[in-house]
């Protein structure tokens, strides 16, 4: 049997390595809990740091005595009537410039209210703060706000241990009703007619304790279990809006119907939603079209209907009237159709007799967007030759065709033709059969209900590529590579502040995008089109075109603010900043002086 759990506080010294090279000492005292079966944080105590480069600790100065804070203001009361004395002093220095751009952000996108009115004060300041914490640090580990948070203000000041976040995430992944407020919040500041992507990604994980985590497509690649994410993403607004989690063995074509349910239930209605060919299937576009939203989807050039179609409209496509204006290696033609598809009734009909759960059919206009591009043929050509060719070579080399995986042996049988006399074996290439699937190389389709015009379909669907972009942010800021907790619930509160930290970098991201539009341009006002003011913008566009938004943060964060007070008078500043910063603050909507 397992020994018993003595019930003792054990202090341990731990070393937490810093992304500038310091090592900081912590004091840590923990007693195991025996219902939860994991070590509880007491407390978590700074005692030392060890510098850059070097091996001897520094210890560092003692706390000090935790002040009251019955609201958000009491810091500048207590500094304000802490004045016993003629020549004393009291003091205070924190980091501003990065923060006061993070506040800013918050406050003009609605992110802040909209967490404001879907919960309490308390539980929507450590929200924003632990948000705010993976904005500012690039996606460093939550334990560094242990000592980050010394010198950083954040909405939440009472202070954030990992209890406190271990214990926000359980309460916040099991309040529903908290997320989906968020999300209709933010939903209200869509734009009418909409088009919102639509696609998911996965998150690896080692752990075996977590219900949802299943062997799957595993879009890393690497081979463990996984739990799928998937995001609605508003393309006009460069914002994510919503998101939801599930078991990682789910394919995507099986998702459509939820996520539209969410819409509607969101009170989106009337928007169009963009696809790639995961989500393709009848039905589908079955379900899309009986809730009345339109749609752009990726097609698979395999299926029948569409091969019929192309090999009927190759003529079309070598027409100089198909080329696309803005991409002139890509021909496109458009082709509307009538399809037959199936619903199921939801409720019986008594005057027709028609039962609940009964199939029927129903007739919609289609677009079918044919699209070649001579390039992506090449490619597709030596890409599917390099994998027959080395298919090829495994099996003379003696590999067993058991021995390959299901995708491989399914090539063998439709691409080789295998003879064996006694020993020796002799391996051939289907001629046909590859000059057949070589035919539909360079070939891509797009289905819309209600797109008609072939190339801004096209235009529309590659702006689809912004979630993908979303994605790769929520992984390289906001710690979402790895899973790192084991309870469902935890991980959904977890996931919850991860997305607003998201919402967060895409605000920012695409305030910076548009600010480079304009820097350097004149724009008929005497005072901004001036040489020197011009210059100066153009310099500022270079700094933005070569720094990513994580070190245009960092940047800043050198900004200190002071404030002293005594008997006699208060004084705040905060550091001085060139004209190029100030100009970048100003267009951002700061004032220059924070």
């Amino acid at each position: 049997m397992p020994a018993k759990a003595s019930g003792k506080i054990k202090t341990r010294i731990i070393h937490s390595p810093q992304k500038n090279g310091d090592i900081y000492v912590l004091e840590r005292k923990t007693v195991y809990d025996s219902e939860k079966k994991y070590n509880k944080v007491l407390s978590t105590k700074l005692i030392s740091k060890i510098p850059k480069g070097t091996k001897i600790p520094v210890p560092t100065r003692p706390k000090r005595a935790k002040k009251s804070n019955s609201d958000q203001n009491i810091y500048n009361v207590a500094l304000k009537n802490a004045v016993p004395l003629a020549d004393e002093v009291v003091a205070s220095r924190k980091r501003v410039g990065m923060m006061n751009i993070i506040d800013h952000i918050g406050k003009v996108s609605g992110i802040d209210d909209a967490i404001y009115t879907s919960t309490d004060v308390g539980t929507a300041q450590k929200i924003i703060s632990l948000a705010r914490y993976l904005l500012a640090t690039d996606g460093q580990s939550l334990p560094g706000i242990a000592t980050w948070q010394y010198n950083h203000p954040l909405p939440y000041r009472e202070g954030i241990s990992e209890e406190v976040y271990h214990r926000l995430f359980k309460e916040v992944g099991l309040d529903e009703s908290l997320q989906q407020n968020f999300f209709k919040n933010r939903c209200n500041v869509l734009k009418g007619g909409a088009s919102i992507a639509y696609d998911s990604t996965t998150f690896s994980t080692y752990s075996e304790n977590q219900l949802e985590a299943r062997y799957g497509f595993n879009k890393a690649g690497d081979g463990l279990k996984s739990v799928k994410y998937l995001a609605l993403y508003s393309i006009e607004n460069r914002q994510p809006i919503a998101f939801t989690k599930q078991p990682g063995n789910l394919p995507d074509v099986l998702a459509i119907e939820n996520a539209l349910n969410q819409l509607l239930a969101l009170g989106i209605s009337g928007a169009e939603i963009i696809t790639d060919n995961g989500y393709y299937s009848e039905q589908n576009i079955s379900e899309m079209y009986q809730a009345r939203f339109n749609f752009i989807t990726l097609a698979k050039t395999g299926l029948k209907w569409i091969k019929s179609e192309i090999d009927n409209r190759h003529n079309d496509l070598d027409r100089l009237s198909s080329v696309c204006t803005y991409e002139p290696t890509t021909h496109g033609i458009t082709v509307m159709l009538m399809r037959d598809f199936v619903k199921e009734r939801k409720y019986a009909n008594k005057k027709t007799g028609a039962s609940q759960g009964e199939e029927e059919i129903f007739s919609r206009r289609l677009y079918l967007h044919i699209y070649y591009n001579a390039t992506r043929k090449v490619d597709e050509d030596q890409s599917f030759e390099r994998d027959l060719l080395s298919l090829k070579k495994k099996l003379e080399e003696g590999v067993s065709i058991d021995n390959l995986n299901d995708a491989a042996q399914k090539k063998v049988k439709k691409y080789f033709i295998i003879r064996t006399w006694g020993k020796k074996t002799v391996i051939n290439f289907n001629e046909k059969a590859c000059a057949q699937a070589k035919k539909y190389h360079g070939y891509f389709t797009l289905v819309s209900s209600g797109e008609k015009d072939t190339f801004e379909a096209l235009s529309k669907y590659r702006k689809r590529e912004y979630i993908e972009d979303y994605f790769r942010s929520s992984k390289q800021h906001a710690d979402s590579m790895r899973i790192r907790v084991w309870d469902a619930d935890i991980l959904r509160g977890r996931m919850f502040v991860q997305f607003i930290s998201l919402c967060y970098y895409e605000y920012l991201s695409e305030a910076v995008r548009k600010m480079k539009l304009s820097l350097g341009v004149p724009n008929g006002d005497h005072d901004h089109d001036l040489k020197q003011n011009l210059d100066l913008e153009k310099k500022l566009k270079s700094w933005l075109d070569n720094t990513p938004i994580y070190l245009q943060l960092q940047w800043f964060d050198v900004i200190e603010g002071v404030e002293i007070s005594s008997a006699l008078q208060s004084k705040r500043w905060t550091t001085e900043m060139t004209k190029r910063d100030k100009m970048y603050v100003e267009k951002l909507g700061l004032k220059s002086g924070f």
